[in-house]
C-alpha cells in the first residue's frame, strides 16, 4: 500500500497525520478535546475522531483481538468513545474503522505488530 502524508494546521499547533490510502483518516487535532485512551477511576476511555465513520470498533489484548466485543459508540461531535475496565497492566490495540484496521493516530506509543503494522500501546497504572 501507498502512503500519504500530509500536515494540518490547527491554531498554533502542527500535527502530521500519516495514513494509508483507502483507510479512513482521523479529523485535524484539536488540543482542546483528546483523543486516544485515557485512564478513569475505574476503566480507560478511548476516544477516536472519525466523523465520516459509519462504524468504530476497539480491538486489543484485553478482548482477544475480537473488534464486535468492543464496538464504539458514536457522539454528535463525530467522536467515537468505549470506556473499558482494565487491571493495571501493559495493553495492546487498535481501531477498526469501518472495517479497516489501524492503529490510533492520537497514540505516539506503539510497537510493530506480527502483520507488517503497528499496534497502539497504552499502560494502565
Amino acid at each position: 500500500m501507498r502512503t500519504s502524508k500530509s500536515t494540518l494546521n490547527n491554531n498554533s499547533s502542527t500535527a502530521t497525520i500519516a495514513s494509508r490510502m483507502g483507510e479512513a483518516r482521523p479529523a485535524s487535532i484539536n488540543p482542546a478535546k483528546p483523543y486516544g485512551p485515557r485512564q478513569m477511576a475505574d476503566s480507560v476511555l478511548f476516544v477516536a475522531m472519525y466523523p465520516q465513520a459509519k462504524s468504530v470498533q476497539l480491538a486489543g489484548d484485553f478482548n482477544n483481538w475480537k473488534p464486535e466485543k468492543n464496538p464504539m459508540t458514536r457522539a454528535v461531535d463525530g467522536t467515537w468513545q468505549a470506556r473499558i475496565p482494565l487491571a493495571k497492566g501493559t495493553y495492546r490495540y487498535r481501531f477498526v474503522v469501518d472495517g479497516n484496521w489501524q492503529q490510533d493516530p492520537h497514540n505516539s506509543s506503539t510497537e510493530p505488530n506480527p502483520y507488517g503494522g503497528m499496534n497502539s500501546v497504552f499502560k494502565v497504572i
